[in-house]
């Protein structure tokens, strides 16, 4: 079987499943719409998505336009970054860059949203930024030799006080 075989075997394979997989995606994108304040929700990034959803909702904030340093903002002022994570790999209390931590524009707050499988709300954590920056939570993300951006990781033992939301046990 030549490679092309390979490849159209294995588009064939899951050309429906891709359909549907994307229509259910679109119908999502939708729905999540309603809730995104007038902001775009670009690209297909479904799990950034609910975070900055499940944020906004979980502090009665009102996201903003992706130009910001930050997603949402809240009725007392608060300028939240959310970052999110699905699943329990390794790798999941990571946090995606950081570009900046400290300086103009920088966030007042972050909020670390953590997803079940099902894309439910597991766990949620909130932490000042300031207090973030002067425990050195953030590393720097070194990629081929140069500084690109900062990385923030959740300690789940250590990071209980700042838990504002866990998922409620099945009975």
């Amino acid at each position: 079987m030549t490679d092309n075989a390979k490849l159209e075997s294995f588009e064939e394979e899951f050309h429906v499943l891709f359909e549907q997989l994307e229509t259910l995606q679109s119908q999502i994108h939708k729905k999540l719409s309603d809730y995104a304040d007038g902001k775009t929700l670009k690209g297909n990034e479904l799990v950034g998505w609910l975070g900055e959803i499940y944020g906004k909702l979980l502090l009665n904030g009102k996201l903003v336009d992706d130009s910001e340093e930050h997603d949402l903002v809240t009725p007392t002022g608060w300028r939240v970054s959310v970052k999110t994570r699905k699943g329990f790999n390794v790798g999941w209390q990571r946090s995606s860059a950081i570009p900046k931590i400290e300086g103009e524009g920088c966030p007042s707050h972050l909020l670390f949203v953590h997803l079940s499988d099902d894309y439910s709300a597991e766990r949620i954590w909130l932490y000042s930024w300031p207090e973030l920056v002067a425990e050195n939570r953030f590393t720097k993300h070194i990629v081929r030799g140069s500084h690109r951006s900062f990385i923030f990781s959740v300690d789940a033992n250590k990071d209980k006080p700042r838990l504002v939301y866990c998922k409620p046990a099945n009975p």
